[in-house]
């Protein structure tokens, strides 16, 4: 059961679009605790980068409140889907050129920065949002992250 909010990134239940979905594409074989802190950083900075750059894009993430059976309220949630995917280092690379010429909102995570021309950057990972006939075909080669 949703919770109506006056939060302008929550929506109703009836409002989620399954049009759109989350991806988080990991470079493979990232330690366990590398690959977790880089996508859960990767999560935050693309809700804080849709709330200053795109805040359009809020409602279609489809935040959602919850409420337990002790009224508690458990939110946001989206409800969408979020799949976390591994593939080749190039993979991950071509995933950001390919998002950034098509538009989409995305953020990247990388070893290094500062020092590092950008085609020496070696990315741990990107998150993705957008429409599913969008980022599907984008996506087609990575895996499901195990």
């Amino acid at each position: 059961m949703t919770v109506p909010t006056a939060s302008p990134a929550c929506v109703d239940a009836a409002e989620v679009d399954s049009r759109y979905k989350f991806v988080v594409a990991l470079k493979a074989k990232l330690p366990p605790g590398v690959a977790a802190n880089a996508a859960s950083h990767l999560c935050l900075w693309l809700a804080a980068k849709a709330a200053t750059e795109q805040p359009e894009l809020l409602r279609k993430m489809s935040f959602l409140t919850f409420s337990d059976a002790d009224a508690g309220s458990h939110a946001p949630v989206s409800g969408l889907s979020l799949v976390v995917l591994e593939g080749r280092p190039a993979w991950v690379r071509r995933l950001r050129d390919q998002a950034d010429a098509s538009g989409l909102l995305y953020t990247d995570f990388t070893a290094e920065m500062k020092a590092t021309p950008e085609q020496a950057l070696d990315y741990y990972g990107i998150a993705v949002f957008g429409q599913r006939d969008v980022l599907d075909p984008l996506t087609k080669k990575f895996s499901l992250l195990r």
